[in-house]
């Protein structure tokens, strides 16, 4: 089974192991912001290591889903094929801010709205504008997502409902 961590700094058997490079990769390298480790049934499988650049990342987070990792950090989400060594990039348009994930769906908000991703890590929907300094889900119940969006911080959040298939703001 599929595990992963996140930490600031990496020690044995991680350090000899050559990393998978994400992000904003500086010219000179230098030391990642974030290093994500992977193991299989505690066997070391992928070091990932994430580079936020001059971005603000004020929340991290990493899940296994399916077959795949999750890393949300800095402005994006990294989809991680752990076995193949390969990665894609959705960009958010704002900051990461949580993982909602079930058995048939993972949620992605960000600081100004919400994705629903597919288990190999495409967009299914994008509901954008559900906030400005952050999205959150409260509830997901009857095929609708419930939660609210900061519109005037420090908390002026408003609520929104959207369907679960589809993303359409129904309030």
């Amino acid at each position: 089974m599929l595990h992963v961590s996140c930490q600031p700094s990496i020690a044995s058997p991680w350090i000899a192991m050559p990393p998978l490079r994400l992000g904003r990769l500086p010219s000179g390298l230098g030391t990642a912001d974030l290093f994500v480790t992977i193991t299989d049934d505690d066997r070391p499988v992928l070091r990932v290591d994430l580079y936020a650049g001059e971005l603000s990342a004020p929340f991290k987070d990493a899940i296994t889903w399916g077959q795949r990792v999750f890393v949300g950090y800095g402005n994006a989400v990294y989809v991680i094929a752990p076995q193949e060594r390969s990665s894609s990039t959705i960009i958010l348009g704002s900051y990461f801010g949580a993982f909602y994930a079930a058995k048939d769906f993972l949620l992605v908000a960000s600081g100004e709205g919400l994705l629903r991703l597919s288990p190999r890590g495409e967009v299914i929907w994008r509901a954008s504008e559900l906030g400005i300094d952050g999205v959150l889900v409260s509830m997901i119940e009857d095929s609708l997502v419930k939660g609210e969006g900061e519109w005037d911080p420090q908390g002026g959040w408003r609520p929104f409902v959207l369907r679960l298939d589809s993303g359409e703001l129904v309030l």
